[in-house]
């Protein structure tokens, strides 16, 4: 915990008011935060429309979007969130005051990371249909993240040097609740 608070730069320095946007569930998704660069797909009976419990941020950089996904889907940022959130809704707080080094703000592999974790999942989503008695038929992107947890991963050790990371800090983080999140069976 030491070494995040001593971080002085957290995401809420890289908003601004543009058309770089991150979107966000606010509710739901148990133990996976998913965070996109493009709007989820959602039908109310047919027509395009969008969840109550989608959101977006904007970043004044258009060059962080992708970053900034990565940083947010990152094991990384799953252990802050656990340990200073309520566990159930993701608040504008909870990523805002959460730390990034400087240096990782301009990391090429952390981009690239963050192009390649979205690619994997747009493969791997798919479109769930449900039919509620006072909206009717919703359909609604669905993410399988569990799929995405090797590029993540990977997310985790290029951000362990700008956080400065041992690589016991490292193991314990990419590991932290992986039987939960992963959806295995308690023992």
């Amino acid at each position: 915990m030491r070494k995040y608070i001593s971080i002085r730069k957290t995401v809420a320095h890289y908003i601004g008011r543009s058309d770089n946007l991150v979107y966000y569930r606010t509710t739901g998704g148990l133990y996976w935060k998913v965070f996109t660069d493009f709007a989820p797909a959602f039908y109310i009976n047919g027509v395009a429309s969008s969840s109550s419990r989608e959101t977006s941020f904007s970043l004044s950089d258009k060059r962080h979007v992708k970053l900034v996904v990565a940083v947010l889907s990152s094991d990384v940022f799953w252990w802050w969130y656990t340990v200073t959130s309520n566990l159930r809704d993701l608040n504008p707080s909870d990523w805002k005051h959460f730390p990034v080094p400087e240096s990782a703000m301009d990391d090429p592999e952390i981009q690239r990371l963050g192009a390649e974790y979205i690619a994997d999942l747009r493969r791997h989503s798919t479109m769930l249909v449900r039919n509620q008695k006072s909206t009717g038929k919703t359909e609604t992107q669905s993410f399988k993240v569990q799929k995405s947890k090797p590029i993540i991963n990977q997310i985790d050790k290029a951000l362990a040097p700008h956080y400065g990371f041992t690589d016991e800090e490292l193991d314990f983080i990419i590991n932290y609740d992986i039987k939960y999140r992963m959806g295995q069976e308690k023992s």
